[in-house]
C-alpha cells in the first residue's frame, strides 16, 4: 500500500518520454477543489509526467459541462451536477472525492428586505445557481425548516451575479456556497444574514471524467490521483505555504480563501457515504422532474475505484 504520506515524502523518479496530455477544469469561486489548486501550484501534476492544462472555471457546474462537451478531460465538480449529468444520460465517472464539507453552504440574506430568521424567506425572492450544489441545498434548507417552495420566487442568478441582485433588489437573498457568501458578507458587514446548513446536506466535491476517457486512460488517472495526494499530504505538513501558493495560482484574496480552510475535510478517498449522498440528490431530481430520466441508477457503475484502490486501498470504502 502506497498512503498519502509516502507519496508525500518519496523522491520522484525522473519522467522518460512524453508527457501524458490532459485538460483538467475546475472551480476557483471556492476552495472546493483547493487540492487541484495546490496540486498545480506545486508542479505535482508535472512531477508524475503529466503535461496538465489548467481549466479555471467560475464554478464547479462549468467545469463537468466542458467534459461533457470534450473541451476537458477531468473536471472537479461537486456531486449535484454529477448527478444532474447522469440523470441526463451522462456517461461520465467518479474517480475520487477531493474535499467534503457540511458547512460550505448558506442562505445568505439582507436584513434590510426584513429577513432575520428562516421563516422570513417566505414570500420573498431567492437567487440560485440552477443545477449546482446551491440549488440542492436550498430545496434540503427550504424542507427542513417547513417553508412552502410555492411561497418563494427563485431566480436563476450566476455566483458572480449575486452581489450585483442584491444590490439592486433583484433578489432578497441567495443559496450559495462559501466562497461567494464570505465575499458577500465582507462587503454588506451588518446587513447580512447568514442561515447556515445545519449539516443538512454534507456536499462531496469529486474528481470525473467521461467513462470512455477513464477507460482508456487508466495510467493517466492513476498519476493525477498520485498528484492530488500529494497536495493532501502537504496542505497537511505546510499549511502555509499551501494557502499561499493557492492564492497565487487562483489570483484569489489570501484572507478570503484563508476564511474557508475550516470548513473544508481535505482527503483523497471514495467511501460509502458519497454513495448514499448520490442516490438522495438523485430522490430530488426525479421528485421534482429536473432530468428525463425517472429511476434510480446503480451509482456503483458511476464510479471508478480501481486507480485509488491500487495508490492506497484504505481510501476506498465502498461496498461492492
Amino acid at each position: 500500500m502506497i498512503s498519502g504520506a509516502a507519496i508525500g515524502c518519496t523522491p520522484q523518479a525522473k519522467q522518460d518520454g512524453p508527457r501524458e496530455k490532459l485538460t483538467f477544469a475546475y472551480p476557483v469561486s471556492g476552495a472546493d477543489a483547493y487540492l487541484v489548486h495546490v496540486a498545480f501550484a506545486k508542479g505535482f501534476f508535472a512531477e508524475e509526467g503529466l503535461d496538465a492544462t489548467p481549466r479555471p472555471l467560475a464554478f464547479g457546474k462549468l467545469a463537468l459541462d466542458e467534459v461533457n462537451a470534450g473541451k476537458a478531460d477531468l473536471a472537479a465538480v461537486a456531486d449535484t451536477p454529477f448527478v444532474l449529468s447522469v440523470m441526463n444520460g451522462g456517461k461520465i465517472t467518479i474517480i475520487g472525492t477531493v474535499s467534503t464539507s457540511d458547512t460550505n453552504h448558506v442562505i445568505y440574506a439582507k436584513r434590510d428586505r426584513g429577513i432575520t430568521r428562516p421563516g422570513d424567506l417566505s414570500g420573498k425572492t431567492i437567487g440560485v445557481t440552477a443545477g449546482t450544489s446551491g440549488d440542492f441545498f436550498l430545496y434540503s434548507f427550504l424542507l427542513f425548516h417547513g417553508i412552502d417552495e410555492n411561497r418563494i420566487r427563485r431566480v436563476a442568478v450566476n455566483p458572480d451575479e449575486m452581489a450585483e441582485a442584491l444590490d439592486t433588489g433583484r433578489v432578497d437573498a441567495v443559496s450559495t456556497w462559501g466562497g461567494v457568501w464570505k465575499r458577500l458578507r465582507r462587503k454588506s458587514g451588518d446587513d447580512a444574514v447568514v442561515f447556515p446548513g445545519e449539516a443538512l446536506y454534507v456536499q462531496a466535491f469529486c474528481i470525473a471524467g467521461t467513462r470512455e476517457y477513464v477507460d482508456r486512460n487508466p495510467g493517466t488517472v492513476n498519476k493525477v490521483l498520485r498528484a492530488l495526494i500529494k497536495a493532501e499530504t502537504f496542505v497537511k505538513r505546510h499549511p502555509e505555504e499551501a494557502l499561499h501558493l493557492a492564492a497565487e495560482f487562483t489570483k484569489r484574496d489570501r484572507a478570503v480563501l484563508e476564511e474557508m480552510m475550516d470548513i473544508f475535510t481535505y482527503r483523497v478517498v471514495l467511501d460509502q457515504g458519497l454513495l448514499v449522498n448520490l442516490e438522495d440528490q438523485t430522490r430530488w431530481v426525479i421528485k421534482k422532474r429536473l432530468a428525463a430520466r425517472t429511476d434510480m441508477p446503480n451509482y456503483l457503475g458511476f464510479i471508478y475505484d480501481n486507480a485509488l484502490r491500487s495508490i492506497d486501498p484504505a481510501a476506498v470504502r465502498i461496498v461492492r
